[in-house]
């Protein structure tokens, strides 16, 4: 009797359990999970797209930036999941912001060379500017003692950033002009003018200043110098000079050429000269010479004297002994 007893009691409360779920807990998790459709909140700003997320029911989340020059700052470029689809209440939309133009960082450059800033902010897609050039006790010449920019700010693409150079220790208490792209001769003038001196005048090639004009100089445009300072200038000539060097040297050939031209002439007269003496001693008989009759008669008196030469003992006498 007690097993049966068990038995309806698990009935009961297996019965009370279906009940339970089918009228309880199911209506609660579907009316907690209703479906919902995703509105379009692009081109929104992300403020206004939260709030139309917010009364669908739905969260939105920022994602990605992405920079874009022609949407302003925060506006929203693209949702997922993406509008008109049908999605659980309470779910997240991720949500991509714009950045606006790109800024970059400004880089501290005090202390490095201008060769070297300038790589560095090329690497920004920034550009350097000189503002100015002082004199220093503590920075070498040509190097960057002050920025204009704060280091760690954002600027736009493109954007220069102001450096002051150091001058190096202050020799003097006059200030070198700017030598640049003038006439050699102009820059002389001017450097006699600020009671400088000339110094080493080099020349180089260059397609950017003028042929004779001043390519660079050193020490550089509005450093300190003292009185007579020697001021080395960089001059562009030497295609000049080149080009009047090739003409001295073709005018040299060409004056060359008609001298051995003469020359040669001459020569060929003189051998001209000399073949037609050889020609005329040949054609002269000569004095000493022989003629062809006297030669034959010459041969003929040798084989007389031959033949008329004595003849042996032996040979006078006969075939009988007797003596002629």
């Amino acid at each position: 009797m007690i097993w049966w007893k068990k038995a309806i009691i698990a009935g009961i409360i297996f019965i009370g359990c279906i009940f339970i779920f089918n009228s309880l807990l199911m209506p609660w998790y579907v009316g907690h999970n209703t479906l919902v459709k995703v509105p379009s909140v692009v081109g929104l700003s992300f403020g206004d797209a939260n709030k139309v997320l917010d009364e669908a029911d739905l969260e939105g989340v920022q994602g990605d930036i992405r920079y874009d020059v022609s949407k302003p700052l925060g506006t929203v470029l693209d949702q997922n999941p993406t509008a008109q689809q049908m999605v659980k209440d309470g779910r997240r939309i991720y949500l991509v912001v714009s950045g606006g133009e790109q800024l970059y960082d400004v880089p501290n450059l005090v202390g490095r060379t201008v060769r070297e800033s300038k790589f560095i902010l090329a690497q920004r897609n920034l550009e350097l500017q000189e503002v100015g050039n002082k004199p220093s006790v503590q920075y070498p010449a040509g190097i960057i003692m002050t920025q204009i920019e704060t280091v760690g700010a954002k600027v736009k693409k493109g954007a220069r950033i102001g450096v002051v150079v150091s001058a190096g220790v202050e020799a003097g208490d006059l200030r070198v002009p700017d030598l640049i792209g003038k006439n050699v001769e102009e820059a002389k003038k001017l450097i006699l003018q600020n009671k400088l001196s000339i110094g080493k005048i080099n020349f180089q090639p260059s397609t950017t200043v003028a042929v004779n004009a001043v390519i660079d100089q050193y020490p550089k445009a509005n450093s300190l110098a003292s009185e007579n300072t020697r001021i080395d200038l960089f001059v562009n000539r030497v295609e000049k000079k080149k080009i009047e060097t090739e003409q001295e040297m073709n005018s040299m050939e060409e004056v060359k050429s008609d001298e051995e031209t003469k020359k040669d002439v001459e020569k060929a007269k003189e051998q001209d000269k000399d073949k037609k003496e050889e020609v005329k001693k040949k054609d002269e008989p000569k004095k000493d010479e022989p003629k062809k009759d006297d030669k034959k008669t010459d041969i003929k008196k040798d084989d007389k004297k031959k033949t008329d030469k004595p003849k042996d003992k032996d040979n006078d006498k006969s075939d009988d002994g007797t003596k002629f």
